[in-house]
Formats: structure tokens, sequence, C-alpha cells
């Protein structure tokens, strides 16, 4: 599984980039275990809130090797936080079983859970409650038995003490681990800053709030929580005028502001407990509805993006035709003109132009196999996938583009191995889609004059290989980012709007993905398989109409 490349500018050295990022781990992670304790069991410092786990789990699912830092951060948390007598046999105890569970989690999560959409389709959600439920399941076993082994407690506490710590944990991963996976993804991230941006969204919010005081201190009596069912009503409108954006961040505002209404009225712990677990349902359900109207949206983009895309397809094979007859002819006048400049008397002119007819031959030529590989994608949907070595490809794509980026002053730098293995691509498409890639990348950084800089890399995976064009332009709006591979889309004056349509058309009838983060700066990366993609692998819109 590929992951989102990281940003390419310069910084600090690797090693004391971790380090950083280790004690900011753990800073973020101390004190948001310190805010969870609310209302713990007496004896076992089991709270009603734990979102700190998430954390955890979102650390891990980046990188599974900084398990070891996960364990320091929930060691120290036992050590500074918990109102139980814990001692450093018990944190260490802890924390190694809390962090082993962890990482389970994030192993099961990844396997199912791609990084750089996350929660696109609603089986992503349903594995997610699975294993959340499962590991909170564990945690709340780990942690109860290690304390009572101890001598923490009283065993007769077990069944209340674990269903407690269970709740705690599944609420705050429910809660806080689709969120937290949001805000790493750019495209999630731009959909959250949307809403937010969104005038309805405060009217949900304050929705929200009325509800809340109205069920916690406005109906009174022990019998207001018969009303908690309202709070349903503001998720659901903000999941389905929202989509995934609107269910995340009302279930985040839901439970923050739920947990500050119950502290602030007299109320038994057995009453927040309860509360959390209708907290639970809620999340559930905002989260379902959420990625199921997402995916409704998404699908009538595609379906929007494919009529358009079949009449480009229509054009492009309009065009071929249409140049497929002055392409063969450009090439049989190069070739005579080959042949005549070999009886120049001038031996001094005639390499210079046997060099420039020998260029108009392979241009000529490169044309007629491009028109061919587009005529043929276009008409039948097919590609000719053969296990190719990708650098001279890519690399000669990129020369193409030299002399461009030179005489406008733009740095085009390139990072490709000379020993990447091979992957199942049709080399012709392959290069017409980054061809394109540069070509917008140079457009944007060009007006940055001699600051311009285009960057192309190849990076390989365990799945295949990566390529990423980057540039140092003013970028694209969040806004643009769904309507940007649309066909028919364009910023450009007079363009025909199909170029990053049919790209990302072809590298999914590889079995790839096209993908591109908003501004500042632009960002297109795609992915290449390293093994022959089947049809049952191939996405949905692989297919050309």
């Amino acid at each position: 599984m590929s992951h989102r490349p990281t940003p390419w500018t310069a910084g600090p050295s690797p090693d004391r980039r971790s380090v950083r990022a280790g004690l900011l781990f753990v800073a973020i992670y101390l004190a948001t275990d310190w805010s969870g304790h609310i209302r713990q069991v007496a004896g076992l410092d089991v709270t009603a809130w734990n979102p700190a786990p998430a954390l955890a789990v979102m650390l891990l699912m980046l990188n599974s090797r900084w398990v070891g830092v996960v364990a320091l951060a929930i060691c120290m948390a036992e050590l500074l936080f918990s109102e139980a007598p814990t001692t450093v046999p018990m944190a260490l105890a802890t924390s190694v079983g809390l962090a082993s569970s962890h990482w389970l989690l994030a192993r099961a999560l990844t396997s199912r859970i791609d990084l750089q959409l996350a929660f696109a389709m609603r089986s992503d959600v349903i594995w997610m409650l699975a294993m959340v439920v499962v590991s909170a399941l564990l945690n709340a076993l780990i942690y109860v038995s290690v304390h009572l082994l101890a001598g923490a407690g009283s065993f007769d506490m077990i069944p209340t003490a674990v269903l407690r710590y269970w709740i705690g944990d599944a609420v705050g991963l429910l809660v806080t681990l689709p969120l937290v996976l949001a805000l790493n993804d750019s495209v999630r991230r731009s959909d959250l800053k949307a809403t937010l941006e969104h005038w309805q969204w405060w009217v949900i919010a304050a929705v929200i709030a009325v509800l809340l005081w109205a069920i916690i201190a406005g109906f009174g009596g022990q019998d207001r929580f018969r009303y908690f069912y309202l709070l349903f009503m503001p998720v659901i409108w903000a999941s389905t005028q929202f989509a995934l954006s609107g269910a995340l961040l009302s279930v985040a505002l839901t439970q923050v502001g739920l947990l500050a209404a119950l502290l602030s009225v007299p109320s038994t712990d057995t009453v927040v407990f309860e509360s959390q677990e209708r907290m639970a349902a809620i999340a559930i359900t905002g989260l379902l509805l959420g990625v199921v109207v997402d995916e409704l949206h998404r699908a009538s983009l595609k379906l929007r993006g494919s009529l358009r895309l079949a009449a480009a397809g229509q054009m492009a094979a309009s065009l071929a035709h249409e140049l497929s007859q002055p392409l063969t002819a450009l090439s049989s006048y190069a070739q005579a003109c080959r042949v005549l400049v070999s009886q120049l008397d001038d031996a001094a002119r005639a390499p210079k132009l046997a060099e420039v007819i020998e260029r108009m031959v392979q241009d000529a030529h490169r044309a007629s196999q491009v028109v061919k590989r587009l005529r043929d994608f276009f008409r039948h949907g097919t590609t000719q996938l053969q296990a190719t070595r990708p650098s001279p490809v890519l690399n000669e794509a990129i020369d193409m583009h030299q002399r461009r980026a030179s005489a406008a002053g733009v740095r085009l730098e390139r990072s490709v191995p000379d020993d990447l293995g091979p992957v199942w691509m049709d080399a012709v498409q392959v290069a017409v889609v980054l061809r394109n890639l540069i070509a917008n990348a140079l457009d944007a950084a060009v007006p940055m004059g001699a600051n311009g800089r285009v960057v192309v890399r190849a990076r390989p995976t365990e799945s295949g290989l990566i390529i990423e064009v980057h540039d140092n332009g003013p970028g694209i709006p969040a806004d643009q980012l769904q309507a940007l591979f649309e066909s028919g889309y364009s910023d450009k004056p007079g363009g025909m709007g199909v170029g990053l349509g049919i790209c990302r058309a072809i590298v999914e009838a590889h079995g790839g993905r096209l993908m591109a983060a908003p501004g500042p700066g632009g960002r297109f990366w795609f992915n290449l398989p390293a093994e022959e993609p089947t049809p049952a692998t191939l996405p949905s819109s692989s297919h050309a109409p």
C-alpha cells in the first residue's frame, strides 16, 4: 500500500527531525490523556473519555516502528496523571501491553484503509468499527488485569471496570481516530476547512449546543436523558449536508459538549457512562451516514466526469483520424529528405541537416504512436501493459521539457534512479501522463521567474512505483480539487479541459491512482503496480467509454 509522499523542502536532518517529532508526540499525548481524566472509577483510574489512544494508533499507522515512543508516552501518562496507586513496574507493564494493542489495531486498519483517502468506502468504516470494538476490549482487559494483579482495586470490580474502560476507550477511538485520520489527509483536511467556512455548519453547531443545554439542564429531573435521541438530528443533518466532514465535526462537537454538560450538573458516574454508550451510537450513525453520502457524491462526480470523458473520447477519436494521415505523410516526407540530404555536396551542412531531419522522423513516429495509443484507449479502453523498466521512459519525458524550462529560467530537477525495477505499464501512455503533468507544473512555475522550480521524483514502493511532480507555483485551491480531474475543466484560457481527466483515466487503466494536493505549490503523483493488474483489481472507473 502506498502512502502520501512527504514534502520535498529541505529541513533538519532525519535524526533530529525524529527526536523532535517524538518529543512533540509525547507532549501532545500527555496533554490529551490529562484532559480525558473525567469521572474515574474509584481505585482504577478508568475514565469515560479516553481520546489519547487514537493519537497513538494514528502514529503507528504512519510508522509502526514508533511503538517504543508510544509505550514511553503511555508510561509517563500513568506515572504523572493516574489517580490510582501506580508503581514503575505497573506503569511499564501497562505501557507495553497497551502499546502492543495499539500496534495491532494500527496494523489491522492499514491492511484495509488507505491513508491517501481515509474512509473512501463504507466497508472501511465497518472494518474500523469492528476493530475498535475488539481493540478497546483488549485494552480494558490488559489495563484492569495489570492493576488488579498489582493489588490496585478489588476483584469484584472486574465486570464494572472492564465494561467502563471498554466504553471509554471505544468512544474515544470512534470519535477521535476518524478525525485525526482526516486531518492527516490533505483532501479530507480541505473538506473539513470548507465545512467550517460554511454558514450552515455554524447553525448546526448552535443547534447541538441548544439541545445539549435543554437535555442536561433545561428539562431537569432524573429522566432528562429520555430526550437524548434529539442529538441524533443535528448529526444526521450535518452528515447529509456535508458528508463525512460534517459527520466528523458534528460527532466531535457533540462528544465534547456532552461531557462539558455532564460535568456542569450533578450526575452519577453511572449516568456519565450510560451517556457515553448513547454517544457511541451517535458516532456510529454519523460515520456510516457520512461515508454513504460521500460515496454517493463521488459516484455522481465520477458519472458526470465519465459522460464528459465519453465526449472527449469521441473528439479524440476524430482528432486521431484527422491527424493520422498528415503524420504519416510528414514521416514519409522526412524520410525522403533524409535520402536527398545524403546526396548533398556540402560536407559541413549535411550532418546538421541530417540530424534535424532525423529528429523530424522520430517526432513524427512518436506523435503517430501517441495518437494510435490514445485512439485505442478511447475506443476500447485498452492498454498494452508490459513489464518495463521505467527510468528511460521517465527521463525521456523530462528531457522533452528541459529546453522550455531552461528558456524560461525554471529549474527542472529530477530524482529518477537508474536501477528502478520493472513495472507494468504502457510506455507511450505513461509518457503522455508525465509530459502533461510536467507541462502543467512548468505553466505554474514560469510566473515565479528565476525562483521557479519543478521537481520530478520516482521512488519505489513495496507494491510498485510512485511518480511525483512538484512545483513551487501558487498551487491548487482546495475548492477546485474535486473538479480538477473532470473532463471539461480547465483554468487556462482556450484550454479544452481534457488533459487531467484523460491522465487519470489512463493511470486507473494501469491499476493505479492519480492524486493531487492543494497548495501552496502544485503536487501531483501517481503509482504504477509492480505486478500485472487483473480485471478484478482495476478500478471501476478505469474502463474507457
